[in-house]
């Protein structure tokens, strides 16, 4: 009984096997795979190998940020190992996940790699720029197109489509960098005198504006500031400019040509009685010429010079209207502004013409301003030098307001250029012969009520010392007192 169950066992058991191997599909019977890369090999069954990988359908020509999924196909569909790896040979461009899922990131073109069992596929990808991010047209601009040496500017850029402003790569470029140059952010600094060109590009739209550099006039220098002249006598102004590379043609214009009329070779022509101004230009700057017409007048329109110009006599001139003081009084507005070398010094007539009519005059000398308030002129006896020679010193730089002489009000000196980079302020006292601290400069301005020499300065100067007499007479004089100390409370001393 039990031998035959034994049998009986055994039969059930091989019965078993065999249904489970009459379960595994005919088609696949190579292998069973557990997971995704575990298979089961049955012992009387061969490998099949995998033939070729066929692509299936893709698109071949993609757009940044664009993604798709690849499905390739593993012939024959019964291989043992069916299992597919992909690689991209460029992820700058493509990049690919396990699962055939691929992702466009740049422009450009590279392969897809699709692997099973030893077997390439290679997908061919193109990736195209997102249309939205294409710059197709470029509007460029550049305010003010005319500047000086020294002067910036900045270019103006508007891209087509809008939407691709944010991804657009704008590189710029100078045709002559002796006469301006560009940076990469679009700023245009002017080198040199001359034109250049100065070229925009993004892709394939390209863009230039034109840039004219000037060279600043620093001053007209005409051979006189003021005539007076007879009715029909004529006289002829003649100038120069610097420095030598500023424009040097001048032109001249008559603001009452009722009064005088000039040539374009500035030629001055005296027409009716009465006063005007003569406006002398080289188109960067100019210059003017004050023009008196007397009946009086003793000069006359012809004489041997041979530019067919006159004068009038110092007399004559003397007895007209001083064209500071014309200036002053026909000025518009409450404030004029003068060049220093035209008013050397404010005399008491200029003095009391700003006191009485409160008009403010600033005067343009070499690295600085000068201002009075006509307002605050408290004294037109004291007469002010306008000029500012400023020097080099150790600390920084020494000048001297109105030769030490007083002031006839407080002035304001606005500095320029390399002069206004100092911060502190210091007035010498002439009693110690030593700085004395007055303020800290700001944007350059100093407001001075006391003549004398100034330093500008950027460090802080301590003076410690004292007079070695002053120093002698102190110690005489607390010896004197500790004597006199001791002879009154003598008496106390043995108590």
């Amino acid at each position: 009984m039990i031998r035959n169950a034994k049998r009986m066992a055994a039969c059930f058991l091989l019965a078993g096997l065999l249904a489970a191997g009459a379960a595994v599909p005919t088609a696949g019977a190579a292998s069973v795979l557990v997971g995704p890369a575990l298979s089961v090999q049955w012992p009387w069954q061969k490998p099949v190998p995998v033939e070729s990988i066929e692509l299936g359908s893709y698109k071949s020509t993609m757009t940044v940020g664009e993604t798709q999924q690849l499905t390739p196909v593993v012939l024959p569909s019964d291989a043992t190992n069916p299992i597919l790896t992909f690689v991209s040979e460029d992820s700058n461009i493509v990049v690919v996940g396990d699962n055939g899922m691929i992702g466009a990131v740049a422009e450009g073109t590279t392969r897809v790699a699709a692997t099973a069992d030893g077997v390439t596929s290679y997908y061919q990808i193109t990736v195209l720029p997102d249309p939205a991010t294409v710059v197709t047209d470029m509007d460029l601009t550049l305010s003010p197109s005319t500047l000086s040496v020294g002067e910036t500017a900045n270019l103006s850029i508007a891209v087509s489509p809008s939407s691709a402003a944010s991804t657009a790569q704008v590189t710029f470029s100078s045709s002559n960098s002796k006469v301006a140059t560009v940076n990469n952010f679009g700023k245009v600094t002017a080198v040199g005198k001359g034109k250049a060109t100065i070229t925009a590009q993004c892709g394939d739209v390209v863009r230039s504006v034109e840039v004219t550099v000037s060279v600043s006039t620093d001053g007209i220098h005409l051979n006189t500031n003021y005539v007076v002249l007879k009715p029909g006598a004529s006289f002829t102004i003649t100038g120069s400019v610097t420095p030598s590379s500023a424009p040097q043609g001048l032109s001249f214009r008559s603001n009452d040509r009722s009064v005088a009329t000039v040539s374009s070779g500035g030629v001055i022509t005296a027409v009716g009685t009465g006063s005007t101004s003569i406006v002398v230009t080289n188109g960067d700057s100019s210059s003017m010429v004050t023009v008196i017409v007397n009946q009086s007048s003793s000069s006359s329109g012809t004489t041997d010079d041979p530019s067919g110009s006159s004068e009038s006599s110092p007399e004559d001139q003397q007895t007209e209207t001083d064209p500071i003081l014309q200036q002053i009084s026909q000025a518009e507005g409450s404030s004029l502004t003068l060049a220093q070398s035209d008013v050397p010094v404010l005399t008491k007539a200029y003095l009391d013409a700003l006191r009485s009519s409160g008009k403010t005059l600033t005067l343009t000398g070499s690295g600085y301003q000068l201002t009075i308030h006509g307002s605050q002129i408290k004294n037109t006896s004291n007469e002010l030098d306008t000029l500012l020679v400023f020097t080099p010193a150790e600390k920084g730089l020494e000048f001297v307001l109105n030769n030490g002489s007083a002031l006839p009000a407080a002035v304001e000196i606005h500095l320029e250029g390399e002069n206004a980079g100092y911060s502190r302020l210091y007035l010498l006292n002439s009693a110690s012969d030593q700085w004395q601290y007055l303020d800290n400069l700001k944007n350059g301005v100093i407001t001075a009520d006391t003549a004398g020499s100034y330093l500008l300065t950027n460090e802080t100067l301590t003076f410690i010392g004292m007079n070695l007499y002053a120093l002698i007479a102190a110690g005489v004089v607390l010896l004197a007192i500790v004597v006199v100390y001791i002879v009154v409370k003598k008496r106390y001393w043995f108590w």
